[in-house]
């Protein structure tokens, strides 16, 4: 006893003692069927096949339970549900023995499986809390030695039982010493979950609600370890579960063995895993010594020795060779036991510890159902032999183990983070409780998150305090759109924690923390293009219990926005941008909630609109619901919040008062464009086949008072409503015409009108002289004409190279699939020009870091920065820009001016363009065009269209901030 309280670590020894009685007991059962499957078999006439279907059926009904057990095990006392287990074992083993039918042997069988299901995941946490972690291993493997010693017992008293009295007798023996121990085993106390790991942390956390199973499976699968693991037991599962009943049929149909043999021989395999289980108990000690991954690893390791071991074995002639090699091959099993069930206890959080170990069943269930029955390899062993079939395994045993064996990187970064979560909740809350910062809202602490195994946030820290407003800004590409999605749930984060008011939301599901209060605006994608505004609002109110309440939120919405009472029967995919963030807006104005997360507010807007929008937020935000406001252009967020986050490539680059950041060239520097304008620029077509420029325009050459590209009076008409009226409006070669108005003002259909996607009801499209109103968006294209879009139409399933490669497609002499397809020199040649402009373009851009990656990968600036690249690849004669500055930072937007010229200067092409950042379109513009309402109000130099009241009344307003998007930063809050 004293060197049981030694192993310990001086901690009570009862625990340890009753689970390990229990699991002997019921893994005794298991066992004795083993080894009696041939006499089960005779019985009931089943071929190899169906036998292995019976217990596999049988075992996939209770492995389905096993996360429902898990999950309730994480909710309630665990000690009811062993000693429960184990009466329910025993009295199903019993009931083995007297089974007359199939059917019978079959439900006793699954009753019994019932039973002994608490012993993985019940066991397993329990002992976890009961133990402190240096002592698991060595806990861990008296424990499932327990089960390697009922190996030893088991079959050798099955095979005397049969030998003497017959299988049935075997079954009858184990219903007294289960019940006795199972009332024992009602003293053993309810021990403080994760009570061992940190007691104050854990004492905080036991009085938290329980964790739902959506999130709890999102907390278990962002675990990079648990994954490895969950993966492989989807082999090993394959080569496991058959194991159990192919080693006895196996002695019975190759060698002849009875019973009694059969049971000696599995006695002898119990006693070599059990000797396994000893020595890696003591070797886990010092593997943790090397570093927190080398267990899992010397665990996988064991798997792939089993798996060559049972290959060996199979091969052999002599029954004496078959058992020595079966013992060896059960020792080495024996070693996976300790390191791997103290790896796990390690890496999985407490509160989900339960769940954590029966989640593996289903992975093991989903092998054996898919490699092993599906496949079928379980029909190898009718119609080919038993050893062939039980050879077949081995290829799972090698690939489960080499997965598992990979886990070994991530183990130490798991285990801690398990251990830093549960420490930064405790002081959260135990700093709460004592006044001291109960004000912050939100707290992230390293948040980490990833697509695809690509790193996108690399531990963000970020505290939002109640009822202020905090900007959130970064480059393009920075990850501020992710971190919106990770605090509200759509984005699951692979590290890190994340509080609300003090409840850990880590990983729960959008629905949970939006019933927490917290509503997020998606950046240009707040709204249902196919539901009307009417029906928009009606969602936003589902959540709302005080439906009196919703209608008057209602009602000051469209009293703020009159624009949507006007619409209120519209389809919100006919708004205007502007219109569309009113309405976006407005829901989250009818849901009051306590933290409201804005993506990028300004997206596209006229500043007349963001000035409106930006009251609106205040009025929120005066309400007391706190704000999170992601933002590109720094001098809107001046005028809204008081502190700034800036995020550079996943990391936090700068924390602190907003205005502070205009001393901080550093973190706000251009990133894409900076470079742009510095040095002569190789023009996209420099390597590209003949240009087709002189087609398209030699009409325009030879009469330059004529415009290049014109509408004339044309006028378009949708439902009732007219867009555009009688507009007449023309670029001119080598110009730049800048395009403004507010948002529904008719300018993004104008350009529709020009490039081929809408055809007017009246007037003419004139280009190079020639009429294309009837003409198709691709025949405009080749003639040279050049569009960009509002949203970036862009292949996201391409990569940024291949987008570019294709926007040179206009300029292909050789368009044969054949020689395509033969590699013919022309070909190649022209591949390797192609090459080479896609090089330049994404020097040009500043795109070498995104080169080889999706478009859907992409933020919205950096489509947008691909986007434009695409543009100036097709070379066009007159390239439409539909805002090419929506949602890029503000210093790429100060960098983009000077592209705009030197992309117009080296091509030659005249370029129109739609902007609401007035220092940008100033800038840039030759002459400038305003509309509203679908009428042209005038046209002329950009500082006369600028100063005219009708434009100052109808698009800019009084608020520099919005009308200075970029250029000359403004002060906080003073600029009204």
């Amino acid at each position: 006893m004293t060197g049981l309280r030694r192993l310990t670590g001086g901690l009570a020894t009862f625990p340890l003692v009753i689970l390990a009685l229990l699991f002997f007991f019921d893994e005794w059962d298991t066992a004795a069927f083993n080894v009696l499957a041939p006499n089960i078999q005779a019985a009931f006439h089943l071929s190899d096949r169906n036998f292995g279907l019976l217990v596999i059926g049988n075992l996939s009904i209770v492995l389905l339970a096993a996360v429902p057990l898990g999950y309730f095990g994480d909710r309630l006392p665990r000690v009811w549900f062993v000693a429960s287990g184990a009466i329910i074992a025993g009295v199903f083993s019993l009931l083995t023995g007297v089974a007359g039918t199939l059917l019978v042997l079959a439900l006793v069988r699954l009753g019994n499986g019932f039973g002994r299901l608490v012993n993985d995941p019940i066991h397993s946490s329990l002992l976890s809390d009961y133990y402190r972690p240096n002592d698991r291993p060595a806990i861990y493997s008296v424990h499932r030695n327990a089960e390697r010693a009922a190996q030893v017992v088991g079959p050798a008293v099955a095979g005397v039982m049969a030998y003497v009295a017959g299988w049935r007798a075997a079954f009858m023996v184990l219903i007294v010493p289960i019940a006795i121990t199972a009332l024992i085993s009602l003293r053993l106390r309810e021990p403080v979950r994760g009570g061992t790991d940190d007691p104050d942390s854990a004492e905080a956390a036991a009085k938290e609600s329980p964790v739902p199973f959506g999130e709890a499976r999102r907390t278990l699968f962002a675990v990079p370890t648990l994954r490895r693991q969950f993966t492989s037991f989807f082999f090993i599962g394959a080569g496991l579960i058959p194991l159990a009943f192919y080693v006895p049929i196996f002695l019975h149909k190759v060698f002849g063995v009875g019973a009694l043999g059969r049971g000696i021989v599995v006695s002898i395999n119990g006693t070599a895993a059990f000797a396994g289980v000893m020595a890696s108990g003591r070797w886990t000690r010092g593997w943790l010594a090397k570093g927190f991954g080398e267990p899992i690893r010397w665990a996988g390791y064991s798997l792939v020795g089993v798996g060559v071991g049972i290959a060996i074995l199979c091969a052999l002639p002599n029954l004496y060779a078959v058992v020595a090699m079966s013992a060896v091959t059960s020792f080495i099993g024996g070693i996976f036991t300790p390191p791997f069930f103290a790896t796990q206890a390690f890496v999985s959080p407490a509160r989900v510890r339960s769940l954590s170990f029966a989640w593996s069943a289903l992975f093991l269930l989903a092998g054996v159902w898919v490699l092993f029955i599906i496949l079928p390899v379980a029909s190898i062993a009718d119609n080919h032999g038993i050893r062939i079939g039980f050879a077949a395994t081995t290829p799972y045993w090698v690939i489960g183990g080499l997965v598992l064996a990979s886990a070994r990187k991530f183990v130490a970064d798991d285990a801690a983070a398990a251990l830093d979560s549960l420490a930064f909740i405790t002081r959260v809350r135990q700093q709460r409780a004592t006044g001291e910062h109960d004000d912050v809202l939100l707290h992230c602490q390293g948040v980490t998150v990833a697509y695809d195994g690509v790193r996108v946030l690399f531990g963000v820290d970020l505290e939002v305090h109640r009822g202020e407003i905090v900007a959130l800004l970064g480059t393009n590409g920075a990850g501020k759109s992710t971190l919106l999605k990770a605090i509200s749930g759509l984005v699951d984060p692979s590290g890190g924690v994340i509080l609300l008011d003090g409840k850990d939301i880590t990983h729960a599901d959008p629905l949970t923390v939006s019933r927490l209060g917290v509503g997020q605006m998606p950046g240009g994608r707040g709204v249902f293009p196919t539901l009307t505004v009417d029906e928009h609002f009606q969602v936003a109110t589902w959540q709302v219990e005080d439906k009196a309440a919703a209608e008057k939120a209602v009602a000051d919405v469209l009293r703020r926005f009159p624009r949507l009472r006007e619409r209120h029967s519209q389809l919100a995919g006919n708004l205007s941008g502007g219109e569309q963030q009113m309405l976006a807006l407005g829901m989250a104005f009818i849901t009051r909630p306590q933290l409201l997360l804005i993506d990028e507010l300004s997206l596209g807007l006229a500043p007349t609109i963001v000035e409106l929008l930006l009251e609106t937020v205040r009025e929120i935000n005066a309400q007391g619901t706190t704000i999170v406001l992601v933002e590109q252009s720094v001098n809107v967020a001046l005028t809204v919040a008081d502190r700034a986050y800036f995020l550079e490539k996943g990391e936090v680059r700068f924390s602190g008062p907003t205005k502070d950041l205009l001393d901080r060239d550093d973190v706000m520097r251009s990133v894409f464009l900076a470079g742009a304008t510095k040095k002569p620029a190789k023009a996209a077509g420099r390597r590209t086949p003949a240009r087709t420029r002189a087609a398209s325009n030699g009409k325009a050459a030879e009469t330059p008072d004529r415009a290049l590209l014109e509408a004339v009076e044309v006028s378009v008409s949708f439902g009732g409503i007219r867009a555009i009226d009688d507009v007449s409006i023309g670029v001119y070669e080598g110009e730049i015409l800048g395009l403004i108005g507010p948002n529904g003002a008719g300018k993004t259909t104008l350009f529709d009108v020009l490039s081929g996607f809408v055809t007017p009801g009246v007037g003419r499209v004139m280009f190079g002289g020639y009429d294309v109103t009837a003409l198709a968006p691709d025949v405009r294209a080749r003639m040279g004409l050049g569009r960009s879009f509002q949203d970036a139409r862009i292949f996201s399933s391409l990569t940024v190279a291949e987008n570019l490669a294709y926007a040179l497609e206009r300029h292909l002499p050789v368009r044969d699939h054949a020689a395509a397809a033969l590699g013919l020199p022309a070909v190649r040649e022209q591949e390797d020009h192609i090459a080479w402009s896609v090089a330049d373009l994404v020097e040009l851009m500043g795109l070498g870091a995104f080169r080889d990656k999706f478009v859907s990968e992409l933020s919205t600036g950096s489509r947008r920065v691909v986007d434009i690249a695409m543009a100036v690849a097709h070379d066009p004669a007159v390239l439409i820009l539909d805002e090419p500055s929506s949602g890029i930072a503000q210093r790429e937007t100060e960098a983009l001016a000077p592209l705009l010229r030197q992309i117009r200067d080296e091509t030659g092409c005249a370029i129109l363009v739609i902007e609401h950042d007035m220092p940008l379109i100033a800038a840039v513009s030759d002459r400038l065009a305003a509309l509203d309402q679908g009428r042209l109000l005038l046209t002329g130099p950009p500082n006369d269209v600028l100063a005219d009241p009708r434009v100052v009344s109808a698009y800019l307003g009084t608020d520099r901030a919005t009308i200075q998007r970029s250029g000359e930063t403004v002060g906080a809050r003073s600029a009204r």
